[in-house]
């Protein structure tokens, strides 16, 4: 048996990341609601001033070209996605936007700061007067917005003008790690990386999304809203999310499988969403996998006889989701 993973992500002192692999979208105007109920997954009538909410764009099948975290700002809202699906997801958002008092743009204006580790809430104290939590978890000081993640522990996102973003990065010089570790803390709190590889191949439940409070099944129709509700209502998702975690010499690209031991056999299976080498031998995975596996069942990396790899488990349950 393997042991349990090394998680440099949640016992570091301090962590910054440029998030330059994520990007904003803006939605402003009159009809910026009512718009992107008829589009996402969430209900946004239900969204607090001071919080954020996860959801899914999905195409008409109820494939995801994304999914999203989206909250309020100005007039409307803005979102956080990949960088590598915005085009194409702002694309499909902006469909039937002539009709409504609603302006879909690709906002690179401001920097993204991924902020964690122990010290984290106390460093971040130190240039904001307020900071947010589990109570009011987007928090507005001056022209910066702040969000707190339950997990993993002690995780800001921070969203500024490119000033005050450096003047972030420049506090701890030694801290500032590459974005691949604030991508292994996104796989360690089950929270599922779409990018361009991926997009438009998955239904939201096929990515925990309905575990992650990012589905309503009682607002009124949206994108893709009919076969959402059939993976629920009929048991038509089969699929789900996993953590998976071991040796291996490389990591995975996105959209590439796995393979599952089977007897004396190995079969490929899954569909990578992302994967980190999160030391010099150790890779995190997450894919979408049949969804009756449990940490018995044995993975390697394609091809590689010297991998194992392992179940993880999320810090969610999709028993009642």
């Amino acid at each position: 048996m393997l042991s349990q993973p090394d998680n440099t992500v949640t016992h570091a002192d301090l962590v910054f990341c440029a998030l330059t692999d994520w990007a904003l979208v803006t939605a402003q105007g009159a009809d910026a609601t009512a718009y992107l109920q008829g589009q996402l997954t969430a209900d946004l009538s239900l969204l607090p001033e001071h919080s954020h909410q996860l959801a899914a764009h999905c195409d008409a099948k109820g494939k995801m070209w994304s999914n999203l975290r989206i909250f309020h700002e100005g007039e409307g809202y803005c979102y956080l996605l990949r960088r590598s699906v915005r085009e194409q997801q702002l694309t499909e958002l902006k469909k039937y936007a002539v009709f409504s008092k609603v302006t879909l743009a690709a906002d690179d204006s401001r920097a993204i700061i991924g902020v964690m580790g122990r010290h984290a809430t106390a460093v971040l104290q130190q240039h904001f007067a307020q900071l947010p939590d589990a109570t009011h978890p987007l928090v507005r000081v001056g022209t910066s917005i702040l969000l707190w993640l339950a997990t993993p522990e002690n995780r800001y996102i921070v969203i500024a003008e490119p000033a005050t973003a450096q003047a972030l990065l420049n506090h701890a010089p030694a801290a500032v790690y590459d974005q691949q570790l604030w991508l292994a803390a996104e796989i360690a709190a089950g929270i599922p990386v779409i990018d361009s590889a991926n997009s438009a191949q998955f239904i939201p439940q096929a990515a925990n999304l309905q575990a992650l409070g990012a589905i309503s099944f009682k607002k009124g129709c949206y994108s893709g809203q009919e076969m959402v509700a059939r993976a629920k209502y009929r048991g038509a998702n089969k699929r789900a999310l996993y953590w998976l975690s071991g040796s291996a010499m490389a990591a995975i690209a996105p959209g590439e499988a796995v393979e599952l031991q089977m007897g004396d056999n190995w079969r490929k299976t899954g569909t990578v969403l992302c994967s980190v080498m999160h030391d010099e031998c150790q890779l995190w995975v997450q894919v979408i996998l049949n969804n009756d596996l449990d940490s018995e069942h044995l993975f390697r990396r394609e091809g590689e006889a010297e991998s194992e790899l392992r179940i993880q488990p999320l810090p969610y349950s999709l028993d009642d989701a």
